[in-house]
């Protein structure tokens, strides 16, 4: 099965809300990231950078989904990534 990135943000909260709020919609989401946030708490030059990753087949309806939430908190579509499958 392969995954593709709909969501990207530096913000810890922000990424558990998307993966909780998919995965209530009954979407395999989870988080990725290249590096331990415990062990460097920081973000440089895209270190950090948090990636939220559904399957392929459940991209478009995960990206409505987060879009919906989001835009109700002040986030545009710009700032959601598009998949890169």
């Amino acid at each position: 099965m392969d995954e593709v990135t709909i969501f990207t943000t530096w913000d810890e909260p922000m990424a558990d809300m998307a993966v909780g709020l998919l995965q209530a919609e009954g979407i395999s989401a989870r988080k990725r990231t290249d590096v331990a946030r415990s062990v460097h708490p920081f973000s440089v030059d895209g270190l950090g950078e948090i990636q939220i990753c559904v399957p392929e087949e459940e991209a478009e309806i995960a990206l409505d989904i987060i879009a919906a939430r989001f835009s109700e908190q002040g986030i545009t579509p710009e700032d959601i990534s598009e998949t890169d499958g």
